[in-house]
């Protein structure tokens, strides 16, 4: 079980450190006008493939996240671990935004060894967004 969780961990940062973004499947339903960035300058590489504003918002977006709250998201949609989020990565993923969330998820599908679970990976996606939106909006113990 410790190996299986080290491979999920290295299998996520592996994708969220690149790899998954020289995917052309990328091109989901965004733009670079969706994310108000300023371009960046392209380079001619075949690693290039989508636009380098996307690729930027998409590791802003995974910085936002926090380090030790990635792989717990990750084993969570895409392992489908049934590990509780705690309360302060719930309050990242929040902060971080749903548009953000969608197009994480979204890349880290386009890649072959996820997409044909795609309509799993985004029903766990939308279920753990909509359960750190509960916990965080439902009431304290009252006094």
């Amino acid at each position: 079980m410790a190996s299986f969780c080290k491979v999920s961990i290295m299998a996520f940062f592996l994708l969220a450190s690149g790899a998954f973004l020289s995917s052309p499947a990328l091109a989901f339903q965004a733009s670079e006008q969706d994310f108000s960035l300023a371009s960046e300058p392209s380079s001619s590489s075949e690693q290039d493939i989508i636009p380098p504003a996307l690729r930027h918002y998409l590791f802003q977006c995974l910085e936002k996240l926090g380090e030790e709250c990635r792989p717990l998201f990750f084993a969570k949609i895409f392992i489908g671990e049934k590990n509780e989020i705690p309360t302060s990565c719930c309050q990242y993923l929040v902060q971080m935004g749903d548009k953000c969330h969608t197009a994480i998820t979204n890349a880290v599908i386009s890649r072959p060894e996820f997409s044909g679970n795609a309509t799993l990976f985004r029903t766990r996606s939308d279920e753990t967004w909509t359960t750190c939106i509960r916990l965080l909006v439902s009431p304290g113990p009252s006094a």
